[in-house]
């Protein structure tokens, strides 16, 4: 045991030891570097975005699991439903558009004032709705005449496109399995 501790041995110890630190603290570094620029890259993406309407993030596996939980739970519950896990997410690109049209355009409905000349102004709204698109606007009678106005017209759409890993699906005696698959990537809308 004295034989392992000699003046000699001691030399070579301490330069094992001061190149593992070495190693340890040029790793730490590119590490650190690597995940500056990352951060920074997200936040000009982040500036550029409100007005392009467009950024590409790059997020941690830990940052991940915070956006879905706080910013875009729609796309958690919809990740569930799918059955997709956290850790084999590779990339999220999110695309919400918005299109309003303001342009009044008005419509004359002569034909159907012969059928009502005997009664009184009326003005009532309508709206027509899907899951995109929404229109409003007012049907008006007044002095022998019926018009449609079209106030406002509002697009929305939201697209939410995922990558992630799975394994495709084999048969093992007659049965299918995903179990030791060759992994693929998957893209989800």
């Amino acid at each position: 045991m004295i034989a392992l501790v000699t003046n000699s041995n001691l030399k070579i110890y301490l330069i094992v030891i001061l190149t593992g630190i070495a190693i340890w603290l040029y790793k730490d570094y590119t590490f650190q570097k690597a995940e500056n620029k990352r951060q920074t890259e997200n936040i000009r993406q982040i500036q550029l975005q409100d007005s392009l309407k467009y950024a590409q993030l790059e997020y941690s596996k830990h940052e991940i699991e915070n956006y879905l939980n706080y910013q875009n739970q729609e796309l958690k519950a919809a990740l569930a439903n799918h059955k997709i896990k956290l850790k084999n997410i590779q990339r999220i690109v999110s695309q919400e558009l918005q299109y309003k049209d303001t342009t009044n355009k008005t419509t004359s409905l002569n034909p159907i004032v012969n059928a009502i000349r005997h009664n009184k102004p009326i003005k009532f709204p309508i709206k027509d709705s899907t899951n995109c698109l929404t229109i409003t606007g007012h049907l008006a009678y007044e002095a022998d005449s019926l018009t449609l106005n079209i106030t406002e017209r509002n697009f929305k759409n939201k697209t939410d496109i995922v990558a992630h890993l799975e394994r495709r699906q084999w048969k093992f005696l007659g049965i299918k399995t995903r179990f030791l698959g060759k992994k693929q990537a998957v893209i989800k809308t």
